[in-house]
């Protein structure tokens, strides 16, 4: 386990890969798993090292994790220097990437891990505060650099580690929040084109806000009308967007201190014709179908049901259940924004699963648009589990 690779990367151990593993090597995936690896190397976690074919010819250089299940995350196919410059030149690819595509907002992801070249390193701006999230020791250990480096191009007012994703557990990684540089109020406005929110960077969801739905929330508030119906509501932003477009909107979340944020987020923007619901979103729904209630637009935005591949048949039934009964509260020609951010379901499976509710549901429903996560959330092509965020906009007859 100790070979030299040749090159530049002569001083890194080298971690040679099973027939088996340089087969799924040559897929590209980024990511290369624990059973892949000729025997178990003794290297300590977050360490950079030379990732060889079983013959001992370099493939490139590789973060290591000495206990998760993904024992490599893949940081160049090259023997280049792996130092300040190296970082600098990604970032700001990334950078440019976000000025180029990222537009009517202060609130946008400015990294997104591998697919910018950073693995395990998430980096959002909330009105300039930033918001970092680290999954991998070999990023946590250069989060120093990565800070300097974040300082030095975007003179950020505060930076904040949101190190409290349960995944970091696998990595043996502790979970803390901790505001590391400058002051972070409790609540920072953003804006997201027409629309302004409250963010909660140090206990919100994700980072603050569900930013990889921003152009989904401005699609579906061009299509707005009549009376709304936001499911799964949580602080709200889906609303607002939709509010203007609307004689009335009905939030519906489980969470009391979420829906606080969204009244708040309404009186905000001006906005006093939202009904705020506390309510379970599957019990509220078969309530307004027994109720004979109708709404004229719906948006479905739960969490992830399907965490993992031994959840796929409950999220089967959770996600199946939702549009059914959204169907069935929909005015003919009213229109169903439905979501699901569970990778485990592919993309296929969740339109099979969406057909079957209208189906159900004695309706019709044309498929207006697919989309999926915002521009500064770029799906990488050989990490299938980026894609992971499907949103479908129907018109129901």
């Amino acid at each position: 386990m100790k070979n030299e690779a040749p090159g530049p990367s002569h001083h890194l151990q080298t971690v040679r890969l099973t027939a088996k593993g340089l087969r799924w090597r040559r897929t590209g995936h980024p990511w290369v798993y624990r059973n892949d690896l000729e025997g178990t190397p003794e290297i300590p976690a977050g360490d950079l090292v030379a990732v060889a074919d079983p013959g001992g010819r370099f493939l490139g250089q590789a973060f290591y994790s000495a206990s998760s299940r993904i024992a490599l995350r893949m940081v160049t196919e090259g023997a280049e220097p792996v130092d300040r410059d190296f970082w600098e030149g990604r970032l700001k690819r990334a950078l440019d990437y976000r000025r180029r595509v990222v537009a009517g907002t202060d609130a946008c992801r400015l990294i997104y891990g591998e697919a910018d070249g950073f693995p395990g390193l998430v980096v959002d701006s909330y009105g300039g505060h930033l918001a970092l999230q680290t999954l991998h020791p070999g990023m946590e250990r250069r989060l120093p650099e990565i800070i300097e480096l974040l300082v030095a191009h975007l003179s950020p007012p505060s930076v904040t580690l949101r190190h409290d994703a349960e995944v970091r557990l696998q990595e043996g990684l502790p979970l803390v929040v901790e505001t590391v540089l400058g002051e972070l109020p409790p609540r920072v406005e953003v804006r997201e084109g027409l629309v302004r929110l409250w963010v909660d960077i140090r206990g919100g969801q994700k980072t603050g806000l569900f930013l990889d739905q921003r152009e989904n929330r401005l699609a579906a508030a061009a299509l707005s009308r009549g009376e709304v119906l936001d499911a799964f509501a949580y602080q709200g932003a889906f609303a607002l967007h939709l509010a203007p477009g609307a004689q009335r909107v009905t939030l519906v979340e489980s969470s009391g201190a979420a829906l606080a944020v969204a009244q708040d987020n309404a009186s905000l923007n001006g906005f006093n014709h939202l009904d705020l619901v506390k309510a379970n979103v599957f019990a509220f729904l078969k309530e307004a179908v027994a109720a004979a209630r109708r709404f004229d637009f719906i948006s479905l935005d739960p969490p992830a049901f399907a965490k993992s591949h031994r959840d796929r048949d409950a999220a089967y039934k959770g996600y199946k259940e939702i549009n059914r009964r959204a169907f069935q509260l929909l005015n003919p020609g009213g229109v169903l924004v439905t979501c699901s951010c569970s990778y485990n379901l592919s993309e296929p499976e969740f339109l099979a699963i969406v057909r079957e509710a209208a189906a159900d549901a004695h309706r019709q429903a044309r498929l207006v648009e697919r989309r999926g996560a915002a521009k500064d959330h770029p799906a990488l092509l050989s990490l299938p589990e980026s894609l992971y965020l499907k949103c479908l906009i129907l018109e129901v007859e």
